[in-house]
């Protein structure tokens, strides 16, 4: 560690930005930091061996101090290595890790840090997307649904099985509780779980700080971004044995789970039956309720945000609920009855899905 224990009287907050080759969306996210209101001196990056420019352009903004560059070692450890390195717990009362492809909203810090108390050990914002393309369109819809009300179900019930990636802050007394050396391919996700198994504490949900994160861009990115998301889920859950704890948030995600697998009968099973019995009246009733179900909350979304032009791509929203569901059930199979992927992951996969961030959006 480089910084002196006793040097520096605690600041309030620090942002740690892991990186691997982040050249084309980097300095978008330093500057959007610095515009939301956090001072550049109590901004720090991490690259994870990255082999492109992003160490060079990271220090066009930033004190060569605030740069760590280190071989590659996945993301959950390059986030471990940069709080050693910076001495973020004995300088900062709190630690945000954010991703970096996105961008903040311009009151994002204030709004996050007026809220911070001490009767909560982490928190997590408010996530949209950037423009883009139909993906991002869906993604707006289901971030606005996510949030809008799920996500404060979760917070209420203390049940938030994730802080993710875009906006997640920590308290630094429970770092050292906190073992950020996870192979995981979720680690936002296991870190997340560990608060629970731990009890830590409080997980506090801030809608008022607003983050806009970046989307895949075309069906090939989205695939195997969501694959990832998916195969880390069960990779996590069967790592925390969900489901055998007297713990709320097993039955939370046991719930969740039970409530995927209905879906899935719902899409296979029932048409089967229909079939069957040449009884295709049920399955009609269930579609077009479901399309209705469905209209209703992307218009909603869609005035929220506001985007009218997420409407635009409504009828290619199926096309992406199908894929998500084909890749769930893919993925369950491949973690929990073929127990694949216990070699440790790196956590990064942006080749190919990094493109230039539009950053007129900040609000």
């Amino acid at each position: 560690m480089i910084f002196n224990r006793y040097q520096f009287k605690k600041r309030k907050l620090a942002l740690v930005i892991p990186a691997h080759n982040e050249e084309m969306v980097i300095a978008d996210t330093i500057h959007s930091a610095i515009a939301a209101g956090q001072h550049p001196a109590d901004i720090f990056v991490v690259s994870d061996g990255s082999k492109d420019d992003t160490v060079k352009i990271a220090s066009e903004l930033l004190a060569a101090k605030n740069i760590l560059d280190q071989p590659q070692s996945g993301k959950a450890k390059a986030i471990l290595h940069a709080i050693e390195h910076f001495g973020i717990i004995s300088r900062y009362e709190w630690l945000h890790i954010a991703d970096a492809d996105g961008v903040f909203a311009i009151t994002y810090f204030s709004e996050l840090q007026s809220r911070l108390s001490r009767e909560y050990v982490a928190a997590t914002g408010y996530i949209q997307s950037l423009q883009g393309g139909w993906i991002s369109k869906y993604r707006t819809y289901e971030y606005t649904l996510g949030l809008e009300i799920l996500r404060r179900i979760q917070a209420f019930l203390g049940v938030i099985p994730v802080i993710p990636g875009p906006t997640s802050v920590f308290r630094t007394d429970i770092l050292n509780k906190l073992d950020f050396s996870v192979d995981s391919l979720t680690e936002d996700m296991d870190i997340t779980l560990q608060i629970h198994r731990g009890r830590l504490g409080k997980i506090a949900y801030i809608p008022q700080a607003k983050t806009f994160t970046q989307d895949p861009k075309d069906l090939t990115d989205y695939m195997k971004q969501i694959s990832r998301w998916y195969r880390g889920n069960f990779q996590v859950m069967m790592r925390h044995r969900v489901g055998l704890h007297p713990q709320k948030i097993d039955a939370y995600l046991s719930y969740v789970m039970f409530e995927q697998w209905i879906l899935v009968a719902q899409l296979t099973v029932l048409p089967f039956m229909a079939w069957w019995g040449q009884n295709y009246r049920p399955l009609a009733l269930m579609f077009l309720s479901d399309l209705l179900i469905f209209t209703l909350f992307t218009m909603w979304a869609a005035a929220k945000n506001p985007r009218s032009n997420v409407m635009g791509a409504f009828p290619l929203f199926y096309i992406l609920r199908f894929v998500s569901l084909i890749i769930f059930i893919r993925s369950w199979y491949e973690i929990v009855v073929q127990r694949k992927f216990n070699s440790p992951q790196a956590g990064w996969d942006v080749a190919g899905r990094r493109y230039r961030i539009v950053t007129n959006v900040a609000r």
